[in-house]
Formats: structure tokens, C-alpha cells, sequence
């Protein structure tokens, strides 16, 4: 068979072009440091590389969020700092207001001033923001979870959290925007398949419930509705916390304060009809006064209400007082100095045989000084209106009555200071002696919230350590995957640049000479 002079001049240009593409293949392997540009190329390291790219850029978003999270933690960390040293001074101020022996009067109300001011940094600490997050304002971005209302006289009174009063709900979760916000850190993010919630223990928390840190709810009170403010016909709608469980409730004012009364007590009947047995005993008493026995009642206007109900939430130092009507002598006279609607009177109230008949003296006494229901007594002895705050103080005889000012505490350092401060501008230091040692709890509180938050940022340096070191693992995986080897790749290509010049050489006895050649 003869081979003709075209088939093997194909054969020849066929082989030096594959040697030519070797050449190229490889010198381009060694200037990219890839072993492979197409998965086609390389099937199994493709795949097995992909997962490893899957990998790296997880552990760098990992990284990322420890970062985020880290600088989140230490903002927290340094924001705790400072209410701890504003404690520290409330707590001094505090001592030095209890201890005053100067023009009482005055430096009281210059202690007050002072705590009212330390009470609202201690709003602003906790607004703090990072990065356009506010640390302490749970799910919620809201620039100012914190706020601080005044009373009718302009004082700072209500520490709120969301529109919340902090005494209203002891219990943080109860809150609105209460949920806890996480980020994955690769440590096994797990979600429950039926609640579809997430298991805290495989996440990092990078959110603080204000009131979890700073504290909320208070000792058991009432929540006083001035009837006089409720209008005949008007609809008013309350948002009402009873025993933790917040109802929303709707009703008319009614032609005469008994029928206001009576609608107010249908809708809180209503509204907790399937809570507790408890709940289900929510009370609103002839004068407007909502309670639970044993437990805090707060209300509050809701915000879709076209009419403003003037409500008195009575936690913390409070504007109450009580006769203790046990403590009377059956015959024994009693006086006492009654302030309401800006006219003091004096009275006096002959005892009877129990604490009822002492009610009933002191109800008609009442009666008789300011007018038939204006004024009310209820079992306990407190003194109260359908409108406005009703003052009792004592008059120096000796047969004056036992009167108690209506006073908790709450369990929220913002709020106990502000009450504080009440108390002082009223010369009441045996109350504001007794914040001292809450005021001292709540820094030793305060030093464990500090603690858990090192503690966190180690965590998340440990973690931050292991993806780094996990990361480079896996660029080491990587490369082997990858990369060119370098030694092998480059005697590859002299191998082929040696073949690429001998098949040059050899061309001149397998291509046949042109016929120019003949012409010389």
C-alpha cells in the first residue's frame, strides 16, 4: 500500500500540533497554578474541589458573623460598664440625700433632680446603638426601646420599654419584640421540624432584651382609672396587664360613673373569662381602681384610642395612702388631715368595735366633710376618689390615726431610682433609704450580666480560632486539590518543548522540498 506525501505531511502537522498544544496547556498550568480550568478535564477533583469552595466560603461567613457578633458583645460589655459606675453614683447619691442634715427641704430637691438625671442616661446608655442595631432593643431596631414619661406635674415618673410601663409584666419575655435574634456560627445550626424554632445551644444570641438586663415588674398594685375623665358615650380602648397577660379591652362611658363601672367590668370579665381562676376575679372597684389579688395590674391608653383615659398605674412610690383601720381602739378618737381637689380639711373619726364599723366611721366622716360619693374607703382602709389623688397626712395629736403612704418596689433600677427621687421631693427617706440595698442588689445582678458577656466573647474568640484554623485546612485540601504541582508540571513542558523541537528538526526529511527549491 503506498502512503502518499499528503497523508503523512497530515499525520505530521497533526502530531505537532497536539505537542504544540501540550507545550501551551502546560506552560498555562504553571503560570496559573491551576491544575484544571474545566470540571470536564478532571471530573472527581472538580467535584470533590466544589465542596471545599462550599466549605471555605462558609467558614468565611462564619468568621464574619463572629466578627459582627464580637463587636456587638463587646459594645454591650462596655454599655454595662457604664451603668454599673452610674449605679455606683445613684447608690452614693442616695446615702448622702438619706443622710442630709442641711436645709432638708432643698437639698432633697436637689438629690431628686440628681437621680432624675442619672435615670434618664441610664435610658440613653441602654438606646445605645452599633452599627445601626440598638443593642438592648431585642428583635426590635427601634432608636429608642427606653423612654421615659412624666406625670401630671412634669416630673419624670414611668420608665417604659416599647410604649410598656417596665413595672406592668414581670416576666422579660412578655415584652413586645421579646424574641431572641441568632446567627449561625458553624458550630450545627438545629431547628425543631414541628415548632420550627431554633435550638439556642447550636447558635450565638446577638440580641438583649432591655428588661431582661435592667430588670422589670414590681410588687403587687392597681391600676386607678379616673372616672371623671371618662366621657358618656365616648368609646375608650386600654391595653390592660394583669398577672403577665395583656388584654386589649373596649367599652363606652356610660351615662353616670356606675354605668362606666359597669362597662369597664363587663370588658375586663370578658377579656380574662379563660385565663386563670385568678385573672378570672379582676376587679374594678366603684372609684376606678383595677385589681388582682396578690398581683400587678397596669393599664394603659392603646394607641388606636381616640379617647384618652387618665390613668394612675400605682407601682413604685405612689400618691395612695391607707388608714389601718385595724389598729384603731374601739371608742378612741382619731384625727387626720384630708387634702382633695386642693382643699385640706381636718377630721376626726371615732373608732367601733372592728375594722368594719372603723370603715363605715371613717366613710361617713368623709361624707359629711366633702360631699356623698366623692370620696371612698375601701376594705383595706385606702382613701380614694372618682377623680384626682387624695392626700392624708397626720396631724401631731396624739390620737392621730396610723397612715401609711401605698408603696412598692420595682424590680427595674431605671424606674426604682425615679421613684427614689419621688420620695425624696416628698421627705419620705425611710423609702428612699430602702432603694439603697435594691439599688446594691441590682449592681450585684449587673456584675453577673458583665461576666456572662466575657464569657460570650471568649466563646466567640474560640470560635474564631477554630474556623481559622479550619479554613486552613481546607485551603490546603484545596490546593491538593487544585493546584498545580509545580516540579512535575514544569519537566512535563520541557518534556514537551524538546519533543515540539525535534519534531521541527525532523521536518526537513518528511516534508518534501518545494518546487521553488528547483528554481534556484
Amino acid at each position: 500500500m503506498r502512503i502518499t506525501n499528503s497523508t503523512i505531511l497530515r499525520g505530521y502537522n497533526r502530531n505537532l500540533g497536539k505537542l504544540l498544544n501540550s507545550k501551551i496547556s502546560s506552560e498555562h498550568k504553571i503560570q496559573s497554578g491551576r491544575s484544571f480550568d474545566r470540571a470536564s478535564e478532571s471530573p472527581l477533583s472538580a467535584a470533590k474541589a466544589l465542596n471545599v469552595r462550599q466549605s471555605l466560603y462558609e467558614s468565611q461567613q462564619f468568621t464574619e458573623n463572629l466578627k459582627t457578633a464580637s463587636n456587638f458583645y463587646t459594645e454591650a460589655e462596655t454599655s454595662l460598664l457604664q451603668v454599673s459606675e452610674q449605679l455606683s453614683i445613684i447608690r452614693e447619691t442616695l446615702v448622702a440625700a438619706c443622710n442630709s442634715t442641711k436645709d432638708k427641704e432643698t437639698d432633697l430637691n436637689i438629690y431628686a433632680q440628681q437621680l432624675e438625671t442619672k435615670a434618664s442616661e441610664l435610658c440613653s446608655i441602654f438606646n445605645t446603638d452599633t452599627a445601626g442595631r440598638v443593642i438592648f432593643g431585642g428583635e426590635s431596631n427601634d432608636p429608642m426601646p427606653f423612654s421615659i414619661e412624666n406625670d401630671a406635674n412634669g416630673r419624670p415618673s414611668t420608665v417604659l420599654y416599647h410604649g410598656v410601663p417596665i413595672n406592668a409584666l414581670s416576666d422579660p419575655k412578655k415584652f413586645p419584640y421579646s424574641d431572641d435574634v441568632y446567627i449561625d456560627i458553624g458550630v450545627g445550626m438545629s431547628i425543631n421540624g414541628e415548632s420550627r424554632a431554633v435550638d439556642p445551644q447550636s447558635v450565638l444570641r446577638v440580641s438583649f432584651n432591655g428588661t431582661d438586663v435592667s430588670g422589670c415588674g414590681a410588687d403587687e398594685s392597681t391600676a386607678d382609672i379616673d372616672l371623671s375623665s371618662i366621657k358618656a358615650g365616648h368609646t375608650y380602648i386600654l391595653d390592660v396587664y394583669a398577672g403577665d397577660v395583656k388584654k386589649t379591652i373596649t367599652f363606652k362611658g356610660g351615662a353616670s360613673q356606675t354605668d362606666t363601672v359597669a362597662a369597664l367590668q363587663s370588658a375586663l370579665t370578658e377579656a380574662y373569662e379563660h385565663e386563670s381562676e385568678e385573672l378570672r376575679n379582676i376587679k374594678v372597684s366603684s372609684d376606678g381602681v383595677i385589681s388582682v389579688e396578690g398581683k400587678t395590674v397596669c393599664a394603659v391608653n392603646n394607641p388606636k384610642a381616640d379617647k384618652q383615659a387618665i390613668i394612675d398605674n400605682g407601682t413604685g412610690y405612689t400618691n395612695r395612702f391607707t388608714v389601718d383601720l385595724e389598729s384603731m381602739t374601739n371608742g378612741s378618737t382619731y384625727s387626720m388631715y384630708v387634702t382633695y381637689n386642693g382643699t385640706r380639711k381636718e377630721i376626726t373619726v371615732t373608732a367601733g368595735a372592728d375594722a368594719a364599723a372603723n370603715r363605715t366611721a371613717l366613710q361617713a366622716k368623709l361624707d359629711a366633710v366633702f360631699g356623698a360619693n366623692k370620696l371612698y374607703v375601701n376594705e383595706k382602709g385606702r382613701v380614694s376618689s372618682e377623680g384626682g389623688n387624695v392626700k392624708l397626712e397626720l396631724t401631731g395629736a396624739e390620737d392621730d390615726a396610723t397612715i401609711t403612704r401605698e408603696q412598692n418596689y420595682s424590680n427595674n433600677y431605671i424606674q426604682l431610682t425615679l421613684d427614689a427621687a419621688k420620695a425624696l421631693r416628698n421627705g419620705d427617706i425611710s423609702y428612699a433609704n430602702a432603694c439603697i440595698d435594691r439599688i446594691v442588689s441590682s449592681s450585684e445582678n449587673l456584675l453577673v450580666e458583665i461576666a456572662d458577656m466575657g464569657c460570650n466573647e471568649e466563646y466567640i474568640d474560640f470560635n474564631i480560632s477554630r474556623i481559622d484554623t479550619r479554613s486552613l485546612n481546607l485551603k490546603e485540601r484545596q490546593k491538593e486539590l487544585e493546584a498545580t504541582e509545580l516540579e512535575k508540571e514544569i519537566t512535563l513542558m520541557k518534556t514537551y518543548e524538546a519533543l515540539y523541537n525535534a519534531t521541527l528538526q525532523m521536518s526537513s526529511t518528511i516534508v518534501p522540498n518545494s518546487i521553488f527549491n528547483y528554481i534556484k
